[in-house]
């Protein structure tokens, strides 16, 4: 209840990003997960997709980052950060959040590899 309370207070006052983040906090489902493409959450909230581009980009930077993309149309918020639920599905959340930072450094990682393979057949 007090988050409602907070996000209408500072919504008068903020910028398009700040009332993005606090859009997207208003709307996770009980996994702490919004399912929309950006286009649809730029749709949904009224705002540019350039600005819910730039401002999910932004938000997925930083340490820690406050959202996390687990695939094109899904994103998380670090549930570190903040959480809508209870202190048994934050553990769960916490969970499949670092599960998910851990495939994509191990895939970041893959493609390096692949990269620096390509570069040795080169030369």
């Amino acid at each position: 209840m007090w988050l409602q309370h907070l996000v209408n207070s500072l919504d008068s006052i903020s910028n398009q990003k700040l009332r993005l983040a606090f859009w997207i906090i208003d709307h996770l489902d009980k996994e702490n997960q919004l399912i929309m493409t950006q286009r649809a959450i730029a749709e949904a909230s009224g705002m540019s997709l350039d600005t819910v581009s730039k401002t999910i980009r932004a938000l997925c930077e930083g340490n820690p980052a406050f959202l996390q993309k687990i695939n094109s149309g899904a994103y998380r918020v670090n549930p570190e950060v903040i959480f809508k639920g209870s202190h048994s599905n934050r553990m769960g959340v916490c969970y499949e959040y670092v599960e998910t930072n851990i495939k994509a450094k191990n895939t970041q990682i893959e493609g390096q590899m692949e990269i620096k393979d390509v570069n040795c057949n080169i030369e």
